[in-house]
């Protein structure tokens, strides 16, 4: 009995190793995808925006430029749907601008917008295949 303890020890080891580092893997690269995911919403919750007499001002907008970087890092990990909405998201965002500042759209419009974006971003999904792969970057 106690040679079938050892046995079975034996086999245990490499196979717990094997699966927790397996594990580990899958769940550091949901967190990078979280990450950017995290940082992707915080960028659009930190436009301002109010109604001027003619048109839409928007401050605090600076950091929409680092959408494209976002959006490169999940091309890069292979979230590829993920990557194609976060450009898109980007040209809405800059097409919001230009309507805003022109005075095309009134703040309600661009509100709308808004909500719209955090939305989409709360709704990326990772491509679950890469999370499973035992090749992915990370």
């Amino acid at each position: 009995m106690q040679s079938d303890t050892i046995i079975s020890l034996i086999l245990a080891v490499p196979i717990g190793i094997i699966t927790g580092l397996y594990s580990g893997f899958i769940v550091s690269r949901y967190i990078r995808f979280s990450d950017l995911r995290n940082q992707l919403i915080r960028i659009i919750r930190s436009i301002e925006y109010i109604q001027e007499e003619n048109y839409v001002a928007i401050q605090n907008d600076q950091d929409v430029a680092k959408i494209p970087l976002i959006a490169s890092d999940l091309f890069f990990l292979k979230h590829k749907n993920a990557g194609e909405i976060v450009t898109k998201l980007r040209s809405s965002i800059d097409q919001m601008k230009i309507l805003a500042a022109s005075g095309q759209i009134d703040v309600l419009a661009y509100d709308d917008s808004y909500k719209q974006w955090q939305t989409i971003v709360n709704n990326l999904t990772p491509n679950r295949a890469v999370l499973l792969s035992f090749w992915s970057r990370l």
